[in-house]
């Protein structure tokens, strides 16, 4: 079995917009056109069985129209995780709203939301999620697109944590996007979750080998960040990094099922 952990994509209606914005400025060109058809023909090409997509409120208005769309897409190999803005004011309802509609987590993305991780004024919403025993997934580090400011560093991100031992915290991209030294010590090693996604592959064999050793092969999840990467070519790359078959059998579905129960 192989469960990505990180996917996007858009319903049909607001997928060819989404795109386009997301395309302005990136780096990295998506593999397929952003809609959930797209993701599932991904995912039969590389023998993917679950994605876990990842959807994002931008705007507090944004919050209950994108976990509308996350419960409707919820189910046949998909694990669609709701959003909350942090500016939502009634969140504790819609968190057990998602809660009662079988969503298993939420996703926060701090730069495209506007709030630092560690900002304490958003801990209430941070609390009221892990009463609910739903996991958080945060992008962590560098985007698609270059800022001069990040917010949600990895020592950001290490810092709340800390506060929320305990919780079902997933740092994307192993816990900082292109910034590998500050993930090692910051992150890793430390009682959270990572995503491969924007992470191994710009690792050396050596350096991927460490990461393991010291953060530990029952914290690593196995992700892509389809479309914005190939979801086949992501599945061989995988497994030419890690030639243990317990370990890579863990980072590819095994901690996910742990986590998703």
């Amino acid at each position: 079995m192989i469960i990505d952990f990180h996917t996007h994509c858009f319903n049909d209606a607001l997928a060819p917009k989404a795109m386009q914005n997301l395309m302005q400025g990136s780096l990295y060109p998506p593999h397929s056109d952003g809609t959930l058809g797209g993701l599932k023909a991904s995912m039969k090409r590389a023998g993917i069985d679950v994605s876990v997509v990842c959807n994002i409120a931008t705007n507090p208005r944004q919050t209950k129209s994108v976990n509308d769309w996350a419960v409707e897409s919820n189910g046949d190999g998909i694990v669609s995780f709701g959003s909350i803005h942090p500016d939502f004011a009634d969140f504790k309802s819609e968190i057990e709203r998602l809660k009662k509609c079988g969503i298993k987590g939420i996703k926060f993305h701090p730069d495209y939301q506007g709030f630092a991780v560690n900002d304490k004024r958003v801990y209430p919403l941070y609390e009221a999620i892990a009463r609910e025993d739903l996991t958080m997934i945060f992008h962590c580090g560098h985007d698609l697109v270059l800022r001069e400011n990040y917010m949600c560093s990895p020592k950001m991100f290490a810092d709340f944590a800390g506060d929320f031992c305990g919780a079902k915290i997933v740092g994307a991209h192993l816990g900082g996007q292109g910034m590998t030294d500050d993930v090692f010590e910051y992150v890793v090693g430390k009682n959270v979750f990572v995503d491969t996604s924007f992470g191994f592959k710009f690792l050396s064999h050596r350096k991927i080998d460490e990461f393991i050793d010291r953060h530990g092969r029952d914290k690593i999840l196995f992700g892509t960040d389809a479309p914005w990467q190939e979801q086949k070519t992501e599945v061989e790359e995988m497994r030419s990094f890690v030639s243990d078959r317990q370990t890579l059998e863990m980072i590819f579905y095994k901690n996910a099922e742990r986590l998703l129960k």
